[in-house]
């Protein structure tokens, strides 16, 4: 059967998931990004009891590692609590400069930010069915209850939950069809599937860099 045309996030609708969302100053602040030069997408959230708030996006066009740090310090450099930073695996591979996304990302937090910083960053990324399923299930549980909510301003991240589309025949995410589509949802996910899944079987140890 073919899958185009159909939304990689079906389980979303605005009507339901889309709120006026506020920032909880004693709660971690949880900074997810999708190292992609264009554009440099990033997401900020909280998680409470389960739920995952989305209060705000990134996003830069032909950004930096170093812009997006300096862009997110800017608008939650204040922030009481910690700030714990997630994404994809890409993200340890070195530069032309000799250092890694995350690398870049901790020095410039050393340098400019008093901020507790933790990091949970994977040296590998789940397969993308298991990562959207996991984000479906926290759009909408089996029993129908609602576990993640996005804030109005998240624009493209909507976008990407109503336009994201499965390739034909493939069961691929169709990433091709907008440029500017995928990334926020990609580094939502990452940081869903780092905090929601279910733990790992005796004798796995899933790999953390903290």
């Amino acid at each position: 059967m073919s899958l185009e045309g159909t939304r990689v996030y079906a389980a979303f609708d605005r009507t339901t998931h889309v709120k006026d969302l506020k920032i909880d100053p004693y709660l971690p602040l949880f900074w997810a990004l999708d190292f992609n030069v264009d554009p440099m997408s990033s997401v900020v959230a909280q998680m409470a009891h389960g739920q995952v708030s989305v209060l705000d996006e990134i996003v830069i066009r032909h950004g930096t590692t170093h812009e997006a740090c300096a862009e997110f310090l800017a608008r939650y450099g204040k922030h009481r609590a910690d700030v714990v930073v997630f994404g994809d695996a890409s993200g340890h591979h070195q530069m032309t400069s000799g250092a890694s996304d995350y690398e870049m990302l901790q020095e410039y937090f050393r340098a400019h930010s008093n901020l507790a910083t933790q990091y949970r960053t994977p040296h590998s990324n789940p397969s993308v069915r298991l990562r959207v399923n996991l984000m479906n299930a926290k759009l909408r549980t089996a029993a129908g209850r609602v576990d993640l909510l996005v804030d109005g301003k998240c624009r493209d991240l909507i976008k990407d939950f109503e336009q994201v589309m499965y390739r034909a025949d493939s069961g691929q995410i169709d990433k091709e069809r907008d440029r500017m589509r995928t990334h926020l949802s990609d580094a939502l996910g990452y940081m869903v599937w780092q905090e929601c899944r279910s733990p790992a079987p005796v004798g796995e140890q899933p790999r953390r860099l903290l």
